[in-house]
């Protein structure tokens, strides 16, 4: 009975009321293999899902011959279902990562552009400096040609 409440609890996206484990202790092949399944939806639900052991033990439900048919239908659509969370998580994963590597190369780009402006403005200064000079040093040269 209360692996029916606790199936019927997660089927509404709720986490059992009961602790799962006990229900272990005196259960049969295809009670035992139902409430694994329920496990590893409550934890889904909960977003603690180890996905490698999920697929172990629902790899395991599918392939028992002397479980009902419905039970490794069940766990065939739920590796399905866990193997596709699981590509999903890492496409997650690795886009937070782009974002996170986008924004220090927009910073750097940032800093690199303001770095360059800066310089823009020294070469400037530079050459307004570097013409003064010459004209200083032709005026020289004329007053000591004209000597």
């Amino acid at each position: 009975m209360s692996i029916g409440e606790a199936e019927a609890s997660l089927s509404q996206g709720k986490a059992p009321k009961q602790d799962l484990r006990e229900l272990e202790k005196q259960a049969t092949a295809d009670v035992l293999a139902r409430i694994r399944i329920a496990m590893i939806v409550e934890s889904a639900v909960k977003g603690e899902v180890n996905y490698a052991s999920a697929k172990a033990e629902l790899k395991d439900i599918r392939d028992k011959a002397e479980l009902p048919s419905y039970l490794r239908v069940e766990a065939g659509y739920l590796l399905v279902l866990v193997e596709r969370m699981e590509t999903l998580a890492k496409a997650s994963s690795r886009a937070r990562d782009l974002a996170r590597e986008n924004e220090e190369l927009k910073k750097a780009l940032d800093s690199s552009r303001k770095e360059l402006e800066d310089l823009g403005k020294e070469n400037e200064e530079l050459r307004f400096k570097l013409k003064k000079l010459e004209e200083i040093h032709m005026e020289s040269l004329r007053r000591r040609g004209a000597k």
